[in-house]
């Protein structure tokens, strides 16, 4: 199976109060770390930014929005309309402890199904820690059309999922590599994490 991986980050930030990939690890930026991170783990990596554009690394792709302003799932959206493949491993520019290890897990276990998840035990899932293959792309793109922005009330219903329990996953720190810095306290958190690795 033919993967690229897709950062986000092409969100307004509201409360972290500034663009989250500009934000300053040592030797760059939250951005350009999370393109190392994940530029090796399959066929490579683009970051999808939203609508405006802004500087990568070079030979990075940027993808577009073609539904402005609707959240994650156009983020999704934009890399199964730009990209060739066979699917598309997504996270976020801020999650940046994503364990590499546990996404080539997910994609050893898609099988067939249009998306492989982790499902927590308290059922929620982790949709911006997923594969999806470009066989979501009509749904994601009616849902969009129809208002929809939620993958759980808009693409999941509609597609075949194939749910990896936390149960299953005790060999991995799951709070670390799904952690999410969203406000500034969490990205304190996250620096502290970041100067120890």
């Amino acid at each position: 199976m033919n993967v690229t991986t897709v950062i986000l980050t092409g969100g307004r930030s509201s409360r972290m109060g500034r663009d989250k990939g500009t934000l300053p690890v040592e030797g760059g930026t939250l951005l350009e770390r999370g393109v190392e991170r994940w530029r090796n783990v399959f066929g490579g990596v683009a970051v999808a930014v939203g609508t405006e554009e802004r500087p990568l690394p070079a030979g990075v792709p940027a993808l577009f929005d073609l539904h402005p302003g609707a959240g994650p799932m156009a983020g999704l959206e934009a890399a199964l309309t730009a990209l060739k493949g066979d699917a598309v491993f997504l996270t976020a520019v801020d999650m940046p402890f994503g364990d590499e290890g546990l996404a080539r897990l997910l994609a050893g276990r898609m099988g067939e199904a249009d998306v492989c998840i982790i499902r927590r035990t308290d059922g929620r899932v982790e949709p911006l820690f997923a594969l999806y293959r470009r066989t979501c792309l009509p749904v994601v793109t009616r849902s969009l059309e129809e208002g929809r922005r939620s993958f759980v009330k808009g693409l999941f219903p509609f597609v075949t999922v194939a749910y990896v329990d936390e149960g299953e996953l005790t060999g991995f720190d799951l709070e670390r590599s799904l952690f999410n810095a969203n406000r500034p306290e969490e990205w304190e958190k996250a620096r502290t994490l970041l100067k120890e690795e």
